[in-house]
Parts: structure tokens; C-alpha cells; sequence
């Protein structure tokens, strides 16, 4: 059981892990969000019954639907907090920052900030098909929906989240 644990966390940490950075939009609450959701497997491989059950590809699963769901817990409880201020990027602490970058790193926090105001399912949705490349299908089966529902609320999502970006200009 520990070798079964140890090979679920090593091959699914870092997918595990981006979920929750991706939906938690902080690297702290990210890792607690990580490790409760091992303690979890955990607890959960020491049933008897589901300890057969969790192959590679349904411990993936599991794990990601643990995950997410901690993480809208965690939203819940906090409000999102922006982490950079759009007049930061033009004041005087930027001296030797190519202008390249800041552009990037503007648009990347455009675009997180867009996210985070997608409601769930649509902002998992998004961030599992589009960011980490994932299938409809592995997405859909991490957020125990059918295939043709995250077909559905993943064109949602992107509907909203282009509604979001329309008046950023590139």
C-alpha cells in the first residue's frame, strides 16, 4: 500500500499541485491544499474496499477532484486578493525591467485574474483543458461530469473568459 501511495503522488504531484496554484492563486494555500488532499488518499487507500479500486488513472481522478474541491473550500472561506496593482507596473520600481517582460508578466495577471472570476465549474474547466493541456475527457472525469456537460461548460467558460479580456489590447 505505501509503494501504491508513493507511485500515485509521484506521478500525479505536479499536476496535483498546478490545479491548486492555478485555482488558489497563491503558492501557500496551494501546498496546504496539496497536502490535505494526500492526507486524504492516505486515509482513503487504508479502506479496504477503495484500496483495490485506485489504479493510476482513477487515483488521478481522485486526486484531482479532492483537490478542487479543498480549493473552492478554501475560496469560500477568503476572498480572492489581487496580488499586483495595474498602476504597480508603472511606477518607479520597475527601473531595469525590459518592457517585454512587464508586458508578459501584465497580461499574465490579466489573465489570472480573469480566471479567478469564472465560477466553477467553468474556471476548473479552463484550467484543465486549456493550461494544463488535459483532455475534455480526463477533465470531465476529474469533475465527476459527463463528457458532453464539460463539452458544454468549457465553451461557457471561454465564452466569459473572452468577455473578460475584450477590452485588453495586445
Amino acid at each position: 500500500m505505501k509503494h501504491q501511495f508513493r507511485s500515485l503522488i509521484d506521478q500525479h504531484k505536479q499536476l496535483v499541485y498546478s490545479q491548486a496554484i492555478y485555482i488558489l492563486a497563491n503558492k501557500s494555500d496551494a501546498e496546504d491544499a496539496t497536502q490535505e488532499a494526500y492526507e486524504r488518499l492516505w486515509k482513503h487507500m487504508n479502506n479496504a474496499q477503495t484500496n483495490t479500486q485506485l489504479n493510476s488513472e482513477a487515483g488521478k481522478a481522485w486526486l484531482l477532484h479532492v483537490v478542487r474541491n479543498l480549493c473552492i473550500d478554501k475560496l469560500r472561506k477568503t476572498r480572492p486578493v489581487v496580488d499586483a496593482d495595474p498602476d504597480e507596473l508603472q511606477s518607479d520600481n520597475v527601473h531595469g525591467k525590459p518592457a517585454a517582460m512587464l508586458m508578459k508578466k501584465q497580461l499574465s495577471d490579466w489573465l489570472a485574474d480573469a480566471i479567478q472570476r469564472l465560477k466553477e465549474p467553468y474556471r476548473s474547466l479552463i484550467i484543465l483543458a486549456d493550461l494544463q493541456q488535459r483532455s475534455i475527457k480526463d477533465a470531465a472525469k476529474a469533475l465527476n461530469l459527463n463528457e458532453n456537460q464539460a463539452k458544454v461548460y468549457i465553451h461557457r467558460g471561454r465564452k466569459q473568459l473572452r468577455g473578460f479580456l475584450q477590452g485588453v489590447e495586445l
